[in-house]
């Protein structure tokens, strides 16, 4: 049996341990289990002191490297592999050179057995506990960012709230200030109609008393003329009053042909008035002014027979106060 320093050993028992996790079939055939008995005799057997003691750390190095690289081996097949040799152990080697003692080791391969298995046990739960707190860590950062997607979306609701607030302050406003302005348009027309109402009345009746109480002193021409342009002055005067309560009001619809209608109308009678001027088709006929010097004859007999009557009275009057006298 070869004999194997510290070093040698600690090499052996990492080899022999990932030469366990490769492959279930390792301890198929009698011979290879032989091989791996033998193999770990040379490890912990020695002639001259207790046998060999492994290190914990290399067991724990060694799984962990086989943990970590899945080309290396599996630790489930190295737990079983294992458990078959601690199983299947029976020392029946003998060592010649020390009056043949028996090799046994049983002791070193439960302890190898027992710290094996705990240190896959270990590693075992440190990887479920390491999966359950990635689990929760991203389940953790799935509810930040659904978080962080509710807080952006509860402030773009509150930007769009904000927004929608000062928008619909901003139509109120416009509202109340197009109200605002729209009543004192109403107010304008309100008194902008009364006026042009009281203008129109009050000019009416002026020119209207004026023109009867002159109609006898003035020809029927020059009185037609003058109603005719005070008509077409007061026509005008009262469109341009309503027109401009229209711009006020912001109404550009216009109904031009009425006052065009109305001067057109009134311009006609201004030309007529003129032509009838000029051959004297208004005048008054013949007849009519004999009959009018017949009277004013009448009249005039009338009033010199009322002062001779007058006088007559008057001279008998006078006699009698005379004759009253002389008596």
């Amino acid at each position: 049996m070869q004999i194997l320093n510290e070093q040698e050993k600690r090499d052996s028992l990492r080899q022999l341990l990932m030469d366990l996790s490769k492959s279930q079939d390792v301890l198929k055939d009698r011979k290879d289990r032989r091989d791996y008995y033998l193999r770990l005799e040379a490890i912990y057997y020695n002639t001259d002191s207790d046998n060999y003691r492994h290190f914990y750390s290399d067991i724990f190095a060694c799984l962990s490297l086989i943990d970590a690289d899945d080309s290396l081996g599996n630790l489930d097949i190295l737990a079983q592999n294992m458990e078959a040799i601690k199983e299947g152990y029976i020392p029946i080697n003998r060592d010649e050179a020390h009056n043949n003692e028996l090799i046994d080791i049983r002791k070193e391969i439960i302890k190898l057995y027992d710290h094996t298995n705990l240190d896959i046990s270990r590693i075992n739960y440190t990887k479920r506990m390491a999966g359950e707190t990635q689990s929760e860590l991203a389940r953790a950062k799935v509810l930040i960012e659904d978080l962080k997607n509710k807080l952006a979306e509860s402030d773009v609701a509150r930007a769009e709230a904000v927004n929608h607030l000062n928008t619909e302050s901003s139509k109120l406003k416009e509202e109340v200030r197009d109200g605002q302005k729209k009543m004192q348009n109403e107010y304008i027309t309100i008194l902008g109609i009364f006026a042009a109402i009281v203008l129109a009345f009050t000019g009416g009746m002026t020119f209207s008393s004026s023109v009867l109480e002159n109609i006898d002193k003035a020809s029927i021409y020059r009185m037609i003329t003058i109603v005719l342009i005070l008509g077409l002055v007061l026509s005008n005067l009262i469109w341009l009053l309503i027109d401009f309560l229209r711009d006020i009001n912001g109404k550009s619809i216009r109904k031009w042909w009425l006052i065009a209608i109305t001067d057109v109308v009134l311009l006609l009678g201004l030309l007529l008035t003129f032509l009838s001027y000029k051959n004297h088709w208004l005048d008054v006929s013949p007849r009519a002014s004999i009959s009018t010097e017949a009277e004013q004859h009448i009249e005039g007999n009338k009033a010199t027979i009322n002062t001779e009557d007058e006088e007559s009275e008057t001279s008998k009057s006078e006699k009698e106060i005379t004759t009253n006298k002389t008596d």
